[in-house]
């Protein structure tokens, strides 16, 4: 392997290792809000389970599928450097885009609300209220024809 390629390999290797805490963190901060320890730990089953495959294809494309021991080493590097000097800026921009979705989310969702739900709403009302006129009418109309019948009968009912 000409001195080269090993090079190349060892800037990819630290950029993987760099991924790795990256992609870690960002899970980490997703999954934080969720409240249940069950969901927490199957999203962690779930992220590692997705990580080895990511990094057997990662190390076929860039190795030709050769694993030696101090590329674990490399790994292990770009990961360091990634939490020494990047993770702290990365987890305030971060923390900073998921506030930004959060309100982008709720615009949205007020948005829908004012322009599809409530006129759904409206229209279903005004129908079921002109549904109703019919039977308001009638039901107003067999009360007046009861207190008629009651006034000529001379009965008087107390409520």
């Amino acid at each position: 392997m000409s001195l080269d390629i090993q090079f190349h390999l060892l800037i990819h290797t630290i950029l993987y290792g760099s991924f790795l805490g990256l992609s870690f963190d960002t899970t980490a901060l997703i999954i934080g809000r969720v409240k249940k320890k069950l969901i927490r730990d199957l999203f962690i089953i779930l992220y590692w389970t997705m990580q080895l495959p990511l990094a057997v294809l990662f190390f076929h494309r860039v190795n030709q599928g050769e694993f030696q021991s101090y590329l674990l080493i490399f790994v292990l590097l770009g990961g360091g450097i990634y939490f020494k000097f990047f993770q702290k800026k990365y987890i305030q921009e971060f923390k900073i885009l998921l506030k930004m979705c959060h309100g982008v989310y709720k615009g949205i969702k007020k948005v829908l609300n004012v322009l599809i739900f409530t006129p759904i709403v409206f229209i279903f009302r005004f129908v079921f209220d002109i549904m109703n006129i019919p039977r308001k009418i009638f039901r107003k109309k067999r009360f007046d024809e009861d207190e008629v019948r009651i006034e000529q009968n001379g009965e008087v009912q107390s409520h």
